[in-house]
């Protein structure tokens, strides 16, 4: 048991034994009928009745500290605690023990004091003697009797000791040469007043030691009632005082804490729901002021406790609006199940005094039970949490919706796609999802600019949603691309697919209607089409399953020649199941932690002067095997790359693989002479790895990594890719050309536009395409295609490599100004030594 409680039995145990001793004196006295002239009696039994209420009331603080709700406060049961534990040692324990234990002796010696009630003198030998043994035992108090002149005929105190008197010399002296001319000034006008019959109480600090004393003067008369003197009881009162101030301090603590807190802390009955404390009105958190007669924002009335005037609506379920009231309600109850220090957290709405809404966090923990055990009140601490949820709401549908058109996103479009596949599966009605993308929006881009190609995906998008009923679906899942998910009709239902493919075609006409009109920002008009694959939902499949498959009828319209509509069947299954094959095995191939056996690995095929007959540079090529060891040619696993975003990761690797090869066979293979031109690396760049990745950024850090030049590297691009790139990648381009890197166009021969544009693009070669080099010694047409490029890589002062010399014929036809690569002079498995071919 805590020392504070002892503390408090043992002062209970005191006042009961003092008032035991104060109700024996009265009663002698009443026997006696010496009431009114046994002043001594009288005064003994005053003495003891104060010692009682004294001893009673530090019990009482003790126990109860503030009030009954807010002495369990977060911070109230802290200074409490505090000074509990201060007043509860050993030492306070033992004194307030002493002093129970002289009470109780007391008591039980009454009969020995007894004769003292019946005396009316009040200093005969014999009573004087038992008044003497009685106040010397008085606990923590002085008793000193003078008469008219002031002078002390009688004292009694152990304390007297402390302060530096001798209570056997002190009497029969005067006041004002006893005490110092400072306390004589201080006390002797309240020993006057008791002289005249009025009773003074007043408080003293001890110079010397600190310690506060109550004082209490008052007359004392004769049988005949004439004032023959003055007793004066001082009580060391040090204790009490400092636990008040304790007390004090804490309340004060405790307002400030929660006056400055943005927080409100309330306490609820459970049962009826009424709110019956609050730190603070629940209206100055939600507008954020003070309410009608608070101070420092605590209401009188809260802070008092009382209930029977909160009859504002926000003080019952903590202002709850009432769609929320049974949230409320069921956390109160919830909260009451708990054991102590545990707690549940909602979130509820309140309605602030403009009518908007606003959340609010409400933490609630058991507070105060019945004897029973059972929770009556549980405590909670309310707080504004308005920002904190609209900035969720707003993240959730930043993650399900495309923040430029509004549309729902990937994740959002999968969850409806799912759930038409319920309903289909329910109802037997065949929903259809239609893939769309955006023909020649990259022209938007490079001539209106991203701020042009933001406007018409807005159009699109408000063009789209136009051509859809109300229980359709679109979404915006890439740069151009939308997909709409159209729910059979009901007058479909029960019949056959067909019915559900027919909705769905005129569905894709309508957006090939909507989409003709061109679409006018800023004053330019531009036009764009839409190539859809279309898929019905069947049975079994997964979201995923289906969008995988309307997305393979979509390329198919694209090969197909564009702005043309493509419906999924088998063969396009097939197609996509091979490339979800191809993808499942690219990502483990490029999964350092991968443990299938899949594998990317790079062979390098060399290229040599046909003049010199010397090695000048090899080409690296990709290779993939699946887990079985099946490898898969870079013509099927290059466009998934493409298609799946993997391209950036698979270009990287190769580079650094490639790079890191060179840097080996350098230096297995040292120059021969000063005048040997080091042998370079070509690496393959595709269309979308050009088109989304910071090519200079990438190439510079692969460099740096391997210690080489910007001369030892040169990147293949096809014409496609070089033709339709728009000016950030040939600004890219031009940046690493710049530096020294190599750019060779590569496929020569076989765009559409090469020789407009040679002079412009910012490369370095040309590779002629191996279709021309096949036939050139059999089509005299290709012959000459041949010798006109190279005549006119010679005129524009470009580098020129021959592809695919598999034949001496072919080799000798071919003039020695150029270079040459085909598997004749070497095949792209492994990099041989710096020799020519036999």
């Amino acid at each position: 048991m805590s020392g504070w409680v002892w503390v408090v039995i043992l002062n209970g145990i005191t006042a009961t034994a003092y008032l035991g001793i104060v109700l024996f004196i009265v009663r002698g006295l009443m026997r006696t009928g010496q009431l009114r002239n046994n002043r001594l009696a009288v005064a003994t039994a005053a003495i003891f009745l104060t010692c009682s209420a004294h001893h009673l009331i530090h019990a009482v603080h003790l126990l109860s500290g503030f009030d009954s709700h807010t002495s369990h406060l977060d911070s109230g049961v802290g200074m409490l605690d505090a000074m509990r534990e201060t007043m509860g040692d050993g030492l306070d324990v033992a004194v307030t023990a002493s002093t129970a234990l002289a009470g109780v002796i007391y008591l039980g010696m009454r009969r020995f004091y007894g004769p003292l009630i019946g005396s009316p003198s009040m200093f005969d030998d014999a009573s004087e003697a038992r008044y003497r043994q009685l106040a010397a035992n008085l606990p923590h108090t002085t008793v000193f009797v003078v008469d008219p002149d002031l002078r002390f005929v009688l004292v009694e105190g152990a304390d007297l000791v402390a302060e530096g008197y001798d209570p056997h010399r002190m009497e029969g002296q005067l006041l004002r040469d006893t005490v110092s001319p400072e306390a004589y000034a201080r006390l002797e006008p309240h020993y006057r007043s008791a002289l005249a019959g009025e009773e003074s109480s007043f408080d003293t600090v001890s110079p010397r030691t600190g310690a506060i004393f109550q004082v209490k003067a008052r007359a004392l008369r004769d049988s005949s009632g004439m004032i023959v003197g003055a007793m004066v009881l001082s009580e060391d009162v040090t204790a009490e005082r400092e636990a008040r101030t304790e007390l004090e301090q804490a309340r004060a603590f405790r307002d400030a804490v929660l006056t400055a807190s943005p927080d409100i802390t309330t306490i609820t009955d459970v049962g009826t729901g009424q709110v019956t404390w609050a730190s603070r009105s629940l209206r100055s958190l939600l507008d954020g002021q003070l309410g009608e007669g608070q101070v420092d924002g605590l209401s009188p009335r809260h802070r008092l406790g009382r209930s029977d005037d909160l009859d504002d609506p926000e003080d019952h379920l903590d202002g709850a609006v009432a769609e929320d009231i049974g949230v409320v309600r069921a956390a109160d109850r919830h909260a009451a199940s708990l054991p102590e220090g545990e707690s549940i957290t909602i979130r509820y709405r309140a309605r602030a005094a403009d009518g908007s809404l606003r959340w609010l966090s409400r933490r609630t923990t058991p507070f105060r039970r019945e004897p029973s055990g059972e929770v009556a009140e549980v405590l909670s601490v309310v707080r504004e949490v308005t920002d904190v949820v609209e900035a969720e709401l707003a993240l959730e549908r930043a993650a399900l919706q495309d923040p430029l058109t509004g549309l729902p996103n990937r994740m959002l479009l999968l969850d409806r796609i799912g759930s038409a596949i319920e309903r289909g599966e329910t109802t037997g009605a065949a929903a259809a999802v239609l893939f769309c993308d955006l023909d020649g929006f990259k022209r938007v881009n490079d001539t209106g600019g991203h701020a042009a190609g933001d406007a018409v995906l807005v159009e699109v998008a408000r063009r789209l949603r136009s051509v859809l009923r109300a229980n359709d679906s679109i979404a915006r899942v890439g740069g151009d691309e939308f997909v709409l998910v159209v729910d059979a009709l009901p007058a479909e239902r029960g019949s056959d697919r067909l019915a559900g493919a027919g909705l769905a075609e005129r569905v894709a006409e309508r957006i090939r209607t909507v989409l003709a009109a061109p679409i006018v920002y800023q004053g330019s008009q531009y036009v764009v089409s839409a190539s859809v694959g279309m898929v019905l939902v069947r049975k079994g499949a997964s979201a995923q399953e289906v969008l995988r498959d309307a997305d393979s009828a979509m390329y198919r319209a694209k090969q197909l020649g564009k702005d043309r509509i493509e419906l999924f069947d088998d063969a396009l299954r097939a197609n996509a199941l091979e490339r979800a094959y191809i993808e499942q095995t690219l990502r483990g191939a490029l999964d350092l932690e991968h443990r299938g056996g899949a594998t990317l690995t790079v062979a390098y095929q060399p290229v040599y002067d046909l003049g010199r007959r010397a090695l000048t540079s090899f080409e690296a090529l990709a290779r993939l095997r699946d887990d079985d060891g099946a490898g898969i040619t870079p013509d099927r696993f290059i466009p998934v790359a493409e298609d799946t975003g993997l391209i950036a990761e698979l270009g990287e690797r190769v580079l650094d693989d490639a790079l890191g090869a060179l840097v080996r066979w350098r230096a297995a293979n040292p120059p021969g002479s000063e005048s040997d031109i080091p042998v370079t690396m070509a690496v393959n760049v595709s269309a979308r790895q050009a088109q989304h990745m910071d090519m200079a950024a990438v190439v510079s850090a692969a460099l740096g990594r391997h210690g080489m030049v910007p001369a030892d590297l040169v990147l293949e691009l096809t014409e496609s890719v070089l033709l339709e790139s728009g000016s950030s990648l040939l600004r890219q381009l031009g940046e690493l050309r710049a530096l020294g890197v190599g750019i060779a166009i590569d496929d020569f021969g076989t765009g559409f536009a090469s020789l407009r544009y040679l002079a412009t693009l910012p490369v370095s070669a040309v590779k002629i395409d191996r279709s021309f080099t096949a036939t050139m010694t059999s089509d005299e047409t290709s012959n000459s295609i041949v010798r006109a490029i190279i005549n006119l890589a010679r005129d524009l002062q470009l580098g020129c490599v021959v592809e695919g010399i598999e034949t001496l014929a072919q080799l000798d036809a071919l003039p020695s100004s150029v270079q040459g690569q085909g598997y004749l002079l070497g095949r792209p498995d492994e990099i041989p030594s710096n020799s020519w071919v036999s």
